[in-house]
């Protein structure tokens, strides 16, 4: 009730101040202008005022796996494992066509699964609207994420189990989940949309395995710098010198697979972020402060956000991305150091992957907006790749 007569309050008065301020000096006119601007600032108050106790609705995907998002969606759902050589069994899973048409393959980026293409609504997920249209879908999952997190041999108690970075992702991982795919669909070929750090992993699985060049009908590369490390933010900056010390640092207390949310981290994110809608502003803006600005990511999705964000990797996935952002112009393998190279590639220096040797066709596409890679540094890819 207060709210409404004070609304009332303030429109009495700036009609009589308008009506003043017509017939009286341009003192009074100006007088009515900033009586104007109280009342604005008034109503935007209020309104976030409102907003702040506005409790932000429940959304039950939350908690639902990935398959388990796809059958509340509406659509028919397939989960198949995969068996790598060296006896990591990853999950796929799969939105079977509802007739006969071309395979697309989804992988998803560093520390996410392949419940990262599901978060959008129907209309906006690339996932669903290619299923709309037939295709049949299928989305992969990295080793050490939530969803492929077994071994035929090892446990993820044991620090054997996380010593694997974007060479044994991109040599193992992408041509076992390939080949699958080709098996059990009965296609020739097949397209391949990756993100991030999807996209590095692809174009070592193509120069280690050229005969998969063949298999490629188009290669969409989402933001493919990222995983070169070209990345632009401060943070990354400041951090990225000290890459060997920290990773040597958790490894010595038994740190080998990390940043997993399940448990306390998704108790947090739930606390601090998904109570309000004032909160899940407040996460939003900061979410956009380090990627770059975006009106796509409404705070109501910020629920499901959080809860594919941080799926799990191993320690020497995300010091890669430091290696390379400090080696400068170039696409290399993990550093293990001077001896280590040695013994791994014969060189004191890893090995450089030579994207010129690409043959499959490659589509990149960046954000015009992105903070972490830039559409200049889209550029260097393109003339990386041709040299």
């Amino acid at each position: 009730m207060l709210p409404s007569r004070l609304r009332c309050w303030w429109f009495a008065l700036l009609t009589i101040g308008s009506s003043k301020a017509i017939y009286s000096s341009a003192e009074s006119h100006h007088d009515y202008v900033l009586s104007r601007g109280l009342l604005e600032k008034w109503r935007t108050k209020t309104k976030n005022g409102v907003t702040l106790f506005d409790r932000l609705p429940r959304n039950v995907e939350r908690s639902y796996t990935p398959p388990q998002v796809i059958e509340h969606r509406g659509f028919p759902v397939e989960v198949h494992h995969v068996t790598t050589e060296d006896g990591y069994i990853l999950e796929l899973h799969r939105i079977p066509s509802r007739t006969p048409r071309k395979v697309v393959f989804l992988q998803h980026g560093v520390l996410q699964s392949s419940g990262t293409w599901l978060v959008n609504p129907s209309s906006r997920s690339l996932a669903f609207l290619l299923a709309e249209l037939s295709y049949d879908v299928w989305l992969g999952n990295f080793r050490g994420n939530r969803y492929s997190r077994k071994h035929t041999t090892l446990t993820p108690d044991e620090a054997e189990f996380w010593k694997f970075s974007w060479d044994e992702i991109g040599n193992y991982d992408i041509p076992s989940m390939m080949n699958y795919i080709l098996t059990e669909t009965g296609q020739s070929k097949l397209s391949y949309i990756g993100h991030s750090l999807g996209c590095g992993v692809f174009f070592i699985a193509m120069l280690k395995h050229p005969e998969l060049n063949a298999r490629i009908e188009i290669m969409v590369a989402l933001a493919p710098l990222s995983s070169f490390a070209y990345i632009t933010t401060d943070f990354f900056r400041v951090w990225a010198p000290f890459t060997d010390r920290i990773e040597d640092a958790l490894k010595l207390i038994g740190v080998h697979g990390w940043l997993d949310s399940e448990g306390f981290g998704n108790r947090f994110f739930e606390l601090v972020c998904e109570q309000t809608y004032i909160q899940a502003q407040s996460c939003r803006n900061w979410f956009r402060s380090v990627v770059g600005p975006s009106e796509n990511l409404d705070p109501a999705m910020i629920p499901l956000f959080n809860v594919n964000f941080l799926r799990g990797t191993s320690v020497s996935v995300i010091a890669q991305f430091a290696q390379n952002y400090n080696a400068g112009n170039v696409f290399q393998a993990y550093d293990f150091g001077r001896r280590g190279n040695l013994l791994r590639y014969g060189s004191v220096k890893p090995l450089e992957y030579d994207l010129a040797k690409i043959t499959a066709p490659v589509y990149v596409f960046s954000g015009g907006s992105d903070h972490l890679v830039t559409p200049l540094v889209q550029l260097f890819f393109v003339f990386y790749r041709n040299i």
